[in-house]
């Protein structure tokens, strides 16, 4: 984005912040327009839930206010992370020991909107919505399967993005850290009377920019650099209340993204030694891109009884990813070696790897004089998701029925691609570095688009038998890929049954439901079955001794297991059915104010999940995918068998602090599980002053410890978490 743009945008929207409406404003309580949209509802819900969900709000935002979704998502038990670059640009999250791979097995909702580039056709995709401009975030499990979609077997992830509020108010939030990491997050907005109902907007900006905590290494004269990232938000909203009960409201926003980051990460020997370098002739790698969403939705309450909402959505994303795709080796005859892709190996292979390091070392100097070609390609393309969403809720004597469907037309353009192709000489100085030596042209050939045209509906009946409720329910998604020139129909039935029962202050709930994983652009060509699951949860929430709690067991059988597509897993656009597995585990959370009556605060909260994720049958073999060489009694790649996480804080009147430290197993990152990765833990601070009123001075050191830990080997290589960052910053609430 044009950062004059930027900064006219933000200047627009604090100049709100001193604009008073002519409008009368009315004291009166408001009606709350969003929460029917939402996939929990709100916090208060919580208590009710017939499955195992999280509704993170302010209270469990603000204590640390990270603007990496695997920072925020530690807090709640059940979800698996995956950190890949440090900033959860590309956050790769499992929900009930599901396949982690770039989320695509996990529903990724902003304000109920699919807001996965291409959620039907190819869900591992380089986009998630910006964690930090949103106010809050709903995570539900078990209990999603037949009410939200595509993928329902782990659950579902609902970003909220900021309200308009309901009286005038502007906000803003800047910090300065280590690492020149500026983040500034500002909105403006309010409700006023207009003709015979209210008016509201919302103008709102989200600016995070750092030089990169990694180093591009210098190689001779030629200098390496560092690893900048720049993403920018703006969100416009526009809603209007025709009258108690019928609300309309539009949204549009976009999102630009600008990281030096790179495919490739570190040898086992080089992470040893700096796990914040890169080779220097990754330099060139950079991802550009910018996602655009609008919706305009509808609410109404048709009586006391009824309710009805319906969205109309278009989201549309480009991204071109810069990078290496291949390497390749000279001989002393000056022929060279065949091109071995990123993602397969090549750290592995010692000659490639010296080539990325310019190092001029080679295992056989017989045979190959030092000199070399990398490749970069432009990975370039289009993803357009266009649907509309409706459902009706009716309230019948002990009944409350729920009808609902999405229609979702996703398309997904694979760009013709250019590739460049640089020398190296390897000598060990600048002349090993990259020198340009010509460009081809790539073509992914004739009907290389992949469109999806899906269909879902369901309906569910909530029925309260005093203590005890059932809500039976069936899903129904008929889904056509058309990817070139062959079309697929898949057409899916999914049954289920929730129940909850109170009993002297504590609920229990349990639930059985089926669930699935479609198949993607690759089931139009046929032999590819969808995955299938059955589930079961049973557990209890409460009070004991005033200790607020929740404690979960689930089992999920999965049939058809599907390997997704990607060269960080030596896939590349293969996909295959695995087998089966089975998962199953123990979520546990516990929270409470120590000093409730006092005249501070101490709360504490600690989560806990234990998990034992298994193959069951072999996944068969391919020596470049990471998926071949499982064996029944193998674990599932990333999933960790142990993670806790404790948080801890003072609140006086004026000032807060907080700790949180979380900690998780070593995970094995293949389905040999001959490589692992190992376990590690990260302790963070906070704290807060409030100078006055409306006015706030906060301080933060994230991994206080200065702990050197890996959190991935994927896409090719280890990938290091952030290292220790201070920031000091100020927060305006007027």
């Amino acid at each position: 984005m044009n950062p004059n743009l930027n900064i006219l945008f933000l200047s627009i929207t604090l100049a709100f912040a001193h604009t008073k409406t002519a409008f009368s404003q009315e004291e009166e309580a408001q009606t709350d327009y969003l929460s029917p949209f939402n996939v929990i509802g709100a916090k208060e819900d919580i208590p009710q839930l017939e499955g195992t969900g999280s509704v993170l709000d302010t209270t469990d935002l603000k204590p640390f206010m990270h603007t990496d979704v695997n920072e925020l998502f530690r807090q709640v038990p059940g979800v698996y992370l995956r950190p890949e670059e440090g900033y959860g640009l590309f956050p790769n999250i499992s929900l009930r020991g599901v396949d982690s791979h770039r989320s695509a097995k996990v529903t990724i909702l902003e304000d109920g909107i699919p807001s996965s580039p291409s959620p039907f056709s190819d869900p591992a995709a380089y986009y998630s919505p910006t964690a930090g401009r949103m106010s809050g975030f709903e995570i539900l499990k078990g209990s999603s399967q037949l009410t939200q979609g595509p993928n329902t077997t782990g659950g579902v992830i609902n970003y909220l993005s900021t309200p308009i509020p309901p009286e005038n108010k502007s906000f803003l939030r800047a910090s300065y850290g280590e690492t020149n990491e500026r983040v500034t997050h500002a909105y403006s907005g309010g409700k006023a009377n207009l003709g015979p109902g209210k008016f509201g907007y919302l103008l709102e900006v989200f600016d995070h920019r750092t030089d990169g905590f990694k180093s591009i290494n210098d190689l001779g004269n030629a200098k390496g650099g560092e690893s900048p990232v720049s993403k920018n938000d703006l969100t416009l909203k526009l809603g209007y209340e025709f009258g108690e009960g019928d609300y309309l409201e539009f949204k549009a926003g976009r999102t630009d993204l600008n990281a030096k980051v790179s495919y490739i990460g570190l040898s086992e020997e080089d992470f040893v030694k700096d796990p914040y370098q890169r080779y220097h002739n990754t330099k060139l790698d950079n991802m550009d891109s910018e996602q655009n969403r609008y919706y305009l939705r509808y609410l109404k309450e048709i009586d006391e009884d009824t309710h009805f909402k319906a969205t109309v959505f278009h989201n549309e994303f480009d991204r071109d990813w810069y990078k290496i795709g291949k390497v390749r080796i000279k001989k002393n005859d000056g022929s060279y070696d065949n091109w071995v892709s990123v993602g397969q190996g090549v750290l592995n292979k010692t000659n490639h790897l010296n080539l990325l390091r310019g190092s001029g070392d080679m295992n056989d100097t017989a045979i190959y004089d030092g000199n070399g070609q990398i490749k970069y390609k432009h990975n370039d393309r289009n993803y357009k998701n266009t649907g509309f969403q409706a459902s009706l809720q009716k309230k019948w004597e002990n009944h409350k029925f729920e009808i609902g469907g999405r229609y979702t037309k996703d398309h997904y353009t694979y760009k013709n691609y250019t590739e460049d192709v640089y020398n190296v000489s390897n000598d060990g100085n600048e002349s090993a570095a990259l020198s340009y030596d010509s460009t081809i042209a790539g073509n992914k050939g004739t009907g290389k688009d992949r469109i999806s045209r899906v269909w879902e509906t369901y309906l569910t009946d909530e029925i309260m038998l005093g203590s005890l409720t059932l809500t039976p329910g069936i899903r129904y998604t008929r889904a056509e890929y058309q990817y070139k020139g062959d079309k697929e129909q898949v057409n899916d039935v999914l049954l289920g049954i929730g129940s909850t029962y109170e009993l002297n202050g504590h609920l229990a709930f349990a639930g059985v439901h089926q669930g699935h994983a479609l198949p993607g652009y690759k089931a139009a060509e046929g032999g590819l079955e969808e995955e299938k699951s059955i589930s079961f949860e049973i557990g209890s929430r409460g009070s004991v001794n005033l200790f607020e709690y929740e404690l979960a067991y689930f089992h999920t059988k999965i049939k058809d297991m599907i390997a997704i597509p990607s060269l960080a897993s030596g896939l590349g656009e293969d996909t295959r059915n695995i087998g089966e597995a089975t998962i199953d585990g123990v979520e546990f959370l516990i929270s409470k104010n120590l000093n409730e009556a006092g005249t501070f605060g101490i709360p504490v909260s600690v989560t806990a999940t234990f998990t034992n994720g298994e193959f069951d049958t072999t996944t068969g073999q391919d020596s470049e995918d990471r998926y071949s060489g499982g064996l029944p009694g193998n674990q599932i790649p990333y999933i960790s068998d142990f993670q806790y996480n404790i948080r801890a804080g003072l609140e006086f009147e004026k000032w807060h602090t907080y700790l949180n430290y979380h900690w998780q197993d070593d995970v094995f990152t293949d389905a040999t599980n001959q490589n692992k990765i190992n376990d590690y833990g990260v302790l963070n601070w906070s704290a807060f002053y409030t100078i006055s009123d409306g006015v706030g001075l906060f301080a933060k050191v994230t991994n206080v410890a200065n702990k050197k830990y890996a959190t991935s080997d994927m896409p090719d290589g280890l990938r290091a978490g952030a290292p220790r960052i201070a920031s000091l910053g100020m927060e305006f609430d007027f």
